[in-house]
């Protein structure tokens, strides 16, 4: 008895890590999470496409895809975070934008479509988070939907939101967020 207790915690485990990996083997336009961003664009390229700096650590830019080589783009706008300590500037997140200006219904909607798409590619329940109002914040009428995607063991994660901005409705989006879990860690507030 005490033997398949054994085999099943292990056959568990063994689930669980190799669960882990389906957000990790995930690529759009290019962008996979441990993939070197000089892979994608050159250092000049690097240099002057940066949108935010966090110390000496994080670095995130602005990726425009080739369309030469991705020609089915869906999204408007791209970003990758990488790691400056790491010498290879492994990507450590990506997030995908698409622009949905005064519609936030329509922003559901592709959430949902993608949530599902990434429920059957990550193997893992999606947990949708009832929608917030943040008038506070971005002006009346402001609000966010999520869906988020965690392994029961800490891993890399993925999310996908819509924001509904009441201040710029012009700005209203769904993003696509593919992170690791270091860097998961380092930007969670609790």
């Amino acid at each position: 008895m005490k033997k398949l207790s054994l085999i099943i915690i292990f056959l568990l485990t063994f689930q669980n890590i190799s669960l882990a990996d389906t957000i990790s083997e995930y690529e759009e336009a290019g962008l996979k999470l441990g993939k070197s961003i000089l892979e994608i664009m050159t250092m000049d390229k690097i240099i002057e496409s940066i949108v935010q700096k966090e110390g000496e650590k994080y670095v995130t830019v602005e990726y425009v895809p080739d369309t030469s080589i991705y020609p089915s783009i869906d999204f408007d706008y791209y970003l990758i975070t990488f790691d400056m300590r790491n010498e290879d500037l492994k990507i450590i997140s990506f997030t995908a934008m698409e622009y949905f200006p005064d519609d936030f219904e329509g922003c559901m909607k592709k959430q949902k479509i993608y949530a599902n798409k990434f429920e059957r590619i990550f193997r893992i329940k999606k947990e949708v988070i009832p929608i917030k109002d943040f008038s506070d914040l971005y002006g009346p009428g402001s609000k966010w939907s999520a869906i988020i995607f965690e392994y029961p063991v800490k891993a890399n994660t993925a999310s996908v939101l819509c924001y509904l901005y009441g201040d710029s409705p012009e700005t209203n989006n769904l993003k696509i967020n593919v992170i690791s879990r270091e860097y998961a860690d380092s930007i969670t507030i609790d």
